[in-house]
C-alpha cells in the first residue's frame, strides 16, 4: 500500500503581497513618468537629454532622487524596488537615482544620504500613507545630514494610480467584472495599520 503524495502547502494570497503591489505600481509608474516632465506638467512629446546629468528648465543640475523604501526580510521586496529604479533610470538617463532604506536592507537611508554630501536630492517615500516613517523618520534622516540640500515628497498614496493597481490585483485573484460589477462578491482591504491618524485616513 502507497502513501499518497504530501500535499504541497499553498502560499497565503498574503505572501509577497507588498512585492507584488510594488511591481504593478512599477509598470503603472513606468507608463505615467513617459508623459510628465520634470516641473510636474504633462509634456506634449518624450524628450530625452543626453548630458551626463540632466538639468532642470533653469539649466541647473537636476537633484537627486532618493527612494526611500522600507525594507524587508522577504528578498522579493528588494527585488522589486530594485526593478523599480532600473525602470526610472530608463525613463529619466543620467538622473541620479538612488535607494535608501528605513530597516532592515542596505543601503540604509543616512548611508545613502552620506553619500550625498554638498548636492541635492529630493527624497520619495516608497510608503502607502502619511505615517510615521514620512513624518518622523525621514525628517529626523534628514536633519542629520546637514550636508545635503533635501526635500521629502509625499508617499505614494493615496492615488489614483493605487486604485488601478487594487483593481488589476482583483481581476487577478478572480473577481469577475461583468457580474454585475461584482456585486455578489465582498472586497477585504486590508493595511498594515498604524496609530498615526493621518495614515488612517489615507487607507
Amino acid at each position: 500500500m502507497t502513501e499518497p503524495a504530501p500535499e504541497q502547502p499553498q502560499q497565503s494570497p498574503l505572501t509577497d503581497s507588498t512585492a507584488h503591489l510594488l511591481a504593478r505600481i512599477t509598470d503603472q509608474l513606468g507608463a505615467q513618468l513617459s508623459l510628465v516632465s520634470r516641473n510636474g506638467t504633462r509634456r506634449p512629446m518624450h524628450r530625452t537629454r543626453h548630458p551626463d546629468r540632466p538639468a532642470t528648465d533653469s539649466g541647473t543640475p537636476a537633484p537627486a532622487l532618493v527612494a526611500v523604501a522600507h525594507g524587508s526580510r522577504d528578498p522579493q521586496a528588494l527585488r522589486t524596488v530594485l526593478a523599480l529604479l532600473d525602470r526610472v533610470r530608463e525613463l529619466r538617463p543620467g538622473l541620479d537615482v538612488r535607494l535608501g532604506h528605513i530597516e532592515l536592507n542596505a543601503p540604509l537611508l543616512p548611508d545613502t544620504l552620506d553619500g550625498l554630501r554638498g548636492a541635492e536630492a529630493v527624497l520619495v517615500p516608497l510608503l502607502l500613507g502619511r505615517g510615521h516613517h514620512v513624518k518622523r523618520d525621514l525628517p529626523a534622516a534628514t536633519a542629520a545630514a546637514p550636508g545635503v540640500r533635501t526635500r521629502i515628497a509625499a508617499p505614494l498614496g493615496p492615488h489614483p494610480l493605487l486604485v488601478e493597481a487594487l483593481y488589476g490585483r482583483l481581476v487577478e485573484a478572480g473577481w469577475d467584472a461583468a457580474d454585475h460589477g461584482g456585486r455578489h462578491a465582498a472586497v477585504v482591504l486590508a493595511a498594515a495599520g498604524s496609530r498615526d491618524p493621518d495614515s488612517a485616513q489615507d487607507t
